[in-house]
């Protein structure tokens, strides 16, 4: 392109397309200039507001929310989870003390303040206090205790008592265990079992009428029972030694260790001494007179008068 003008001064003849540049080739394939200006533009304002709203939430996190919220309920949930919540409804949270408590689990929140279902302004610092558990306390000894009494002692620890009863040759009502035992730890409201004696166990008597005693008594003892009080028939026509009758008879149920009342034929060997205060007292013996003998006159007063036939 030749210069035109005055000599010293360039200059250039205006594009063939016109004031502007045309695209370029590559361009030209995928946009036409409207709509690469319409795409810019597009992409500006998405820029702007992502970098509105990214500024908002950083800079100024309680924005575009309420001033007042509520207080939610915190019971049960753990330190963490109850940060979480409070953050989201835009509070704080302090710890306080810890206390005992026999329904809620260690480390869970027992209470709080301010209250669930409060309003308050967002920020506030809402404190809440953790549970450590039950409180824990040693089972005291019931030993040498009556059945009664060491239920109330129990309960008076803040246990709670649950009685199991299984058979046992020890009396009704002998305390056998204790779970926990004395001594042991145990959380305050938990239940303390008393495994106590429901006595012996029921067994079936046998026979023993005709048996002779000491037979009876090793049939008994194999039975679990015992040869009870012993009664002697002396007119019985029976050998001496044999068993007439029984109580229980045969065929009943009686606990375990209970002994069997028998009569036997025979004179008791060893007869029970007769009480002393049922001895006879004997009047002494009135002496006799003979018929041709009467008894003197005792010695009549002079003075006295005569003695009225």
């Amino acid at each position: 392109m030749r210069p035109s003008g005055p000599p010293g001064r360039r200059r250039f003849a205006p594009p063939p397309s016109g004031w502007h540049r045309e695209l370029p080739r590559r361009v030209r394939q995928y946009f036409d200039e409207r709509e690469l200006l319409r795409w810019v533009l597009i992409t500006g304002f998405v820029c702007f507001l992502l970098g509105y709203l990214v500024i908002a939430l950083v800079f100024f996190p309680g924005f575009g929310r309420k001033a007042i919220v509520t207080v939610p309920d915190l019971t049960s949930r753990t330190a963490q989870q109850a940060e979480r919540v409070l953050d989201r409804a835009g509070l704080e949270m302090v710890r306080g003390d810890t206390l005992p408590n026999p329904r809620i689990a260690r480390g869970r929140v027992l209470m709080q303040t301010p209250l669930p279902g409060e309003e308050v302004a967002r920020g506030t610092t809402v404190r809440i206090v953790l549970s450590t558990g039950p409180e824990m306390r040693q089972v005291p000894s019931i030993r040498g205790l009556s059945q009664p009494d060491a239920i109330g002692l129990l309960q008076r620890f803040g246990y709670r008592v649950g009685i199991r009863r299984v058979t046992d040759r020890r009396p009704e009502g002998t305390l056998l265990a204790l779970t926990p035992a004395a001594g042991q730890p145990a959380a305050v409201g938990s239940v303390v079992t008393m495994t106590v004696s429901a006595g012996p166990p029921w067994v079936r008597v046998p026979a023993v009428v005709g048996l002779q005693a000491g037979d009876a008594r090793v049939r008994l003892q194999a039975g679990g029972l015992e040869l009870g009080r012993t009664v002697y028939d002396p007119a019985s026509t029976e050998p001496t030694g044999t068993i007439l009758s029984q109580a229980p008879v045969a065929g009943d149920s009686i606990r375990m260790g209970a002994g069997v009342r028998v009569t036997v034929a025979g004179i008791d060997p060893n007869p029970p001494p007769p009480p002393t205060d049922s001895l006879a007292v004997v009047p002494a013996a009135e002496e006799v007179l003979p018929a041709d003998e009467t008894p003197a006159e005792p010695p009549r007063d002079e003075g006295a008068p005569p003695a009225q036939p």
